[in-house]
C-alpha cells in the first residue's frame, strides 16, 4: 500500500486518538505520503440537525460572514498549492448566497435553506 500512496495525500476524517493520528502521520512521512488528520464530530452534526429542524440558525458564536472569510482564505491557499478548489468554491458560493439573502449574522447551518432553494 505504501508504494501506491507515495507522493499522494491521505486525508483521514475518522475520529481516533491523538497518539494513533501521530503514529499514522509518522508512518506516512516515512513512506513519502502527505497526511492530514481531522475528525467529523457527531455532536456538532446533531446540534446542526436540531437547529435546522427548529428553523433557528444562531450565529452568535460564529456568524456565517466569519465562515465565508475563512473559506476564502482556504480556497486561496488551496489554489496557491495547485489543489483543485472547485468543491470549495461551490461551498463558498452557497455561503455567499445565504449572506446575499440577508442571513450574514446567522450560523453556517443556514446554508441548508439555500440548498433547498436550488
Amino acid at each position: 500500500m505504501a508504494a501506491a500512496l507515495k507522493g499522494r495525500t491521505v486525508v483521514n476524517l475518522t475520529a481516533d486518538t491523538p497518539d494513533r493520528a501521530r503514529s499514522l502521520a509518522a508512518w506516512a512521512a516515512e513512506h513519502g505520503v502527505r497526511y492530514l488528520d481531522g475528525a467529523i464530530l457527531p455532536p456538532v452534526f446533531q446540534e446542526t440537525a436540531q437547529e435546522v429542524d427548529r428553523g433557528t440558525f444562531s450565529g452568535e458564536a460564529n456568524p456565517i460572514t466569519s465562515a465565508v472569510s475563512s473559506m476564502a482564505h482556504i480556497v486561496h491557499t488551496a489554489e496557491s498549492h495547485g489543489i483543485d478548489s472547485a468543491v470549495l468554491r461551490t461551498a463558498e458560493g452557497l455561503v455567499r448566497r445565504a449572506i446575499a439573502h440577508g442571513h450574514g449574522t446567522d450560523g453556517f447551518s443556514r446554508i441548508t435553506e439555500v440548498l433547498g432553494r436550488g
